[in-house]
């Protein structure tokens, strides 16, 4: 062979090979495949910001010489990332919308529960999960039929539309759902019903093989696959108030769950545990109620940590809060108006600490205590009984026998947000609002594909994360 036929054999070859590899490196790449977590915890600390893990942290340490697993354990084995939490349609949001968007995956309006602000309606995890063959469950503090764990099975466009969230519930069937919540299930001729039709929703679960559960005793000796349980007829009570021998806590109702949902796990499970009265102690700018519950959210979680220590390549722990309630912190402060010299601040200790410790009942209680008609005399007997060694400032005594609103941001109730300001004053804890903030959430994860929740990341985008590592997939 002569060299011109060479050398052009030499470039039809070099061609061909440019054209493949170009073809090779412009193919369409698919997600990268990793694998998916048979046991996922997805906790919720309903309205906990930063602030409120970091003031509970401080309580355990320097109250009672415990740590904190979420911290210890939790962010230090694993990862640690923050989300954004606004709402489609406001700076700030509800959580309707905050937990449409991390069931879902998409951006929802305020109010609206398992529907996109575009008016679609997606699949969320739990809807995937159950596809998927994987056990389901529910647990939480607030009436189960409350806008967070609503929303990973529901899609109503007003999250006030409970029966058909109830309703919902017995059609998609998850093999744990417990929590508060008792009146949207009894037939409406019943004691403490709320419903206007007659059907007993809690009869419609036993007849589909569900044990039921009333009490802590009842809690306890459920068997089966299928567990329902109601423990209040609504809201579950503050850890601060809670009645041992009757009503669970946060914790012995996780641990129930994971007794249930291991009975038969061959495909796995996912199970949502929310402390909701961290969200509702904050919009009562309670922070002593706060911590006891942010106290048992962490012990739920560390059931959770004991699981994962037994299945390590398998589990997945997820602790994350929807949105930040109250805008709390430990701030510096004045000791009065007279000087802002050096000498006249004061900052918080632990002393202060110690001094929340000494509060035994929520400030909700104590505004019940007082009634619709509070005088000079109930004001007093209520400081000496439940809040010795506490200073109770006039203008504060004045809004509560008024009550009378003192802000335009804190404003749930007179008498709560009077007894706030009157604790903030005696250990420097204060609240911004009674309402929810626009500040980021962090999100904590330990196990199989914790890594893909590391960074900044919207709430949209972590429930895309999280479809897509049920799926198997390592990106949405």
């Amino acid at each position: 062979m002569n060299k011109r036929p060479r050398f052009l054999l030499r470039v039809l070859c070099t061609a061909i090979f440019f054209v493949s590899t170009i073809h090779w490196l412009l193919r369409p790449i698919p997600a990268a495949q990793t694998a998916a977590p048979k046991y996922i915890f997805l906790f919720l600390a309903d309205g906990g910001g930063i602030p409120h893990m970091e003031i509970t942290r401080q309580y355990n340490r320097l109250i009672h010489n415990e740590g904190l697993v979420i911290t210890d354990k939790i962010i230090k084995e694993g990862t640690l990332g923050l989300m954004t939490t606004h709402a489609a349609d406001t700076l700030s949001t509800d959580s309707a919308a905050a937990a449409t968007a991390m069931a879902s995956g998409c951006k929802a309006n305020v109010g609206a529960l398992g529907i996109c602000a575009d008016g679609t309606v997606p699949k969320t995890v739990m809807e995937l999960a159950k596809q998927q063959g994987r056990r389901i469950g529910f647990v939480t503090t607030a009436t189960v039929y409350d806008a967070s764990p609503a929303a990973f099975v529901s899609h109503v466009r007003n999250r006030r539309d409970y029966a058909a969230i109830v309703d919902g519930y017995l059609r998609f069937e998850p093999e744990v759902l417990f929590g508060g919540g008792r009146d949207q299930f009894l037939a409406h001729d019943e004691p403490g019903s709320r419903r206007k039709d007659g059907r007993n929703i809690i009869q419609a679960f036993r007849d589909k093989g569900y044990g039921y559960a009333a009490t802590k005793e009842h809690l306890a000796q459920l068997k089966g696959r299928k567990a329902l349980g109601l423990f209040t007829l609504e809201d579950m009570s503050f850890e601060i108030d809670r009645d041992d021998k009757v009503e669970p806590s946060l914790s012995d109702m996780t641990r129930a769950a994971i007794r249930v949902l291991e009975e038969d796990a061959s495909r796995g499970f996912i199970l949502f545990i929310e402390n909701e009265n961290i969200d509702t102690a904050g919009h009562f700018n309670d922070v002593a109620a706060m911590i006891r519950d942010y106290r048992e959210f962490d012990r739920a979680v560390g059931l959770a940590y004991d699981f994962y220590r037994r299945y390590p390549g398998e589990a997945l722990i997820i602790v994350t809060a929807d949105h930040e309630t109250g805008g709390l912190g430990f701030v510096q402060a004045l000791k009065d108006l007279s000087s802002t010299g050096a000498k006249n601040r004061l900052a918080a200790t632990a002393e202060d600490l110690k001094k929340l410790q000494s509060i035994r009942i929520s400030l909700r209680k104590a505004a019940a205590i007082l009634g619709t008609h509070p005088t000079e005399a109930s004001v007093d007997r209520l400081m000496a009984e439940h809040f010795k060694g506490f200073v109770l400032a006039p203008e504060y005594k004045q809004a509560i026998l008024k009550r009378q609103l003192l802000s335009r941001t804190n404003y749930i109730d007179p008498v709560t947000v009077a007894l706030g300001l009157m604790v903030a004053n005696n250990t420097q804890a204060y609240w911004l609002t009674t309402a929810h903030t626009n500040q980021p959430t962090m999100v904590a994860a330990l196990g199989v594909g914790a890594e893909l929740f590391r960074g900044y990341l919207d709430n949209a985008d972590f429930g895309k994360t999280l479809k897509a590592l049920l799926e198997g997939k390592q990106t949405p």
